[in-house]
């Protein structure tokens, strides 16, 4: 079933909480992408497709001459604005 509201929209409801949200982000930056990231309320989100999904994200994430660093904030926003599946 899809939820229509994003990770923000969760998160400013106190569905999901930051910590969850700073975990996604260093999930994706280590690589630890192959299944879907869940989310204690069950929400489930393909980093991999959340990231694909937001251009300057996209764009950024990719260059291989920038530092995890410089990535954090592009996929941190990347995450807030995808909606994720509600298991």
């Amino acid at each position: 079933m899809n939820d229509f509201q994003t990770i923000q929209m969760l998160h400013a409801a106190n569905v999901i909480a930051g910590d969850e949200i700073d975990a996604g982000v260093e999930a994706f930056l280590n690589g630890a992408v192959a299944e879907p990231f869940v989310f204690r309320s069950g929400h489930r989100l393909n980093l991999v497709k959340a990231v694909r999904s937001h251009p300057g994200a996209q764009e950024f994430v990719g260059r291989s001459n920038i530092g995890p660093s410089l990535k954090r904030p592009f996929v941190r926003a990347a995450i807030l604005q995808a909606r994720p599946m509600k298991a």
